[in-house]
């Protein structure tokens, strides 16, 4: 099944958009898949939490994921997100990647679980899917010791990948460098990528943020392993003010504007995060800062 020996750089995660009337617009799905191809990305990742895994039914999820792997076609590598709200639909999904032959899925506990149940889980995913497994460790959803990573590492040899996501998000990462070493192929970071140079720094060699400005992380971290720490951080500091307003309703306004989506349509009402015009104005005027370093689906208008 591995098409892809080494997963590693930014892997772009993609928001679900909606129609109208609440169901996933396919259309603006493929052209977020095609997005991250063509801007430079290293990988796509749907759905997990940007995709908003919680709000998606089991029928429409895996049609979908048939449509991302059908636009991409060998061109990235794609991972499956195959968290659920039960250990049995977690691994529903795991043989749905195994049958639709997925590059690597991705999947944290059900939230209300805990440690043991989470262990289970990928004990069990490994008994469905060949492929390589990505451990999300994240705060909310039964978070692993480091211990705990490295044990699962060790018994389950499809766990070649980590994102660390418990905060504070380098400490663990260097915790679980530490502990699992080489046994790991990669460890993502996570956290829109607010924490990417101090990630790779203790040792990551990914992020996984979502994909709206996906492609300028993408040269931060192409920076960072050429060598150029400076330019990275450069970068870096003038995407952070933009990551830092990182919204639902921010990610679809930014594919918007970038040409790649055609709908704002959120499943759950956006409240207080909902943009307003003064918002705008202000993304614009940070837009300026990183203008020069976009080579491809240019920012339009408001």
């Amino acid at each position: 099944m591995t098409r892809f020996d080494h997963l590693k750089g930014v892997f772009g995660l993609l928001p679900t958009p909606y129609t109208a009337d609440y169901e996933i617009l396919t259309a603006d799905l493929r052209a977020a898949a095609d997005f991250c191809c063509r801007s430079g990305q290293h990988g796509i990742v749907w759905p997990v939490m940007v995709g908003e895994f919680f709000f998606l039914g089991e029928t429409e999820r895996l049609a979908n994921l048939d449509a991302v792997l059908e636009t991409v076609n060998g061109r990235l590598p794609v991972v499956f997100g195959c968290s659920g709200v039960s250990v049995p639909q977690v691994i529903l999904f795991a043989r749905a990647a195994q049958k639709a032959a997925a590059d690597a899925i991705i999947a944290m506990a059900p939230a209300r679980s805990n440690a043991a149940i989470a262990m289970d889980m990928f004990r069990r995913m490994a008994d469905v899917y060949d492929g390589p497994i990505i451990l999300q460790n994240a705060a909310a959803y039964a978070p692993l010791t480091g211990e705990q990573v490295a044990k699962l590492v060790e018994e389950v040899p499809q766990i070649q990948y980590v994102k660390e996501e418990r905060p504070p998000g380098p400490k663990h990462i260097a915790e679980v460098r530490r502990l699992a070493g080489d046994r790991i192929k990669t460890i993502f970071g996570g956290f829109a990528g607010k924490f990417m140079i101090d990630e790779l720094r203790r040792g990551a060699n990914g992020c996984m943020p979502a994909c709206e400005m996906g492609d300028l992380l993408a040269k931060v971290i192409h920076r960072w392993w050429a060598g150029d720490e400076a330019g990275a951080r450069d970068l870096h500091r003038r995407l952070l003010p933009l990551i830092n307003l990182e919204t639902y309703p921010f990610m679809r306004y930014m594919l918007k504007r970038r040409g790649v989506f055609s709908s704002l349509v959120e499943r759950a009402p956006a409240g207080a995060d909902a943009l307003d015009a003064d918002d705008r104005r202000e993304i614009s005027i940070l837009l300026q800062a990183i203008a020069d370093d976009v080579e491809s689906f240019p920012f339009g208008a408001e």
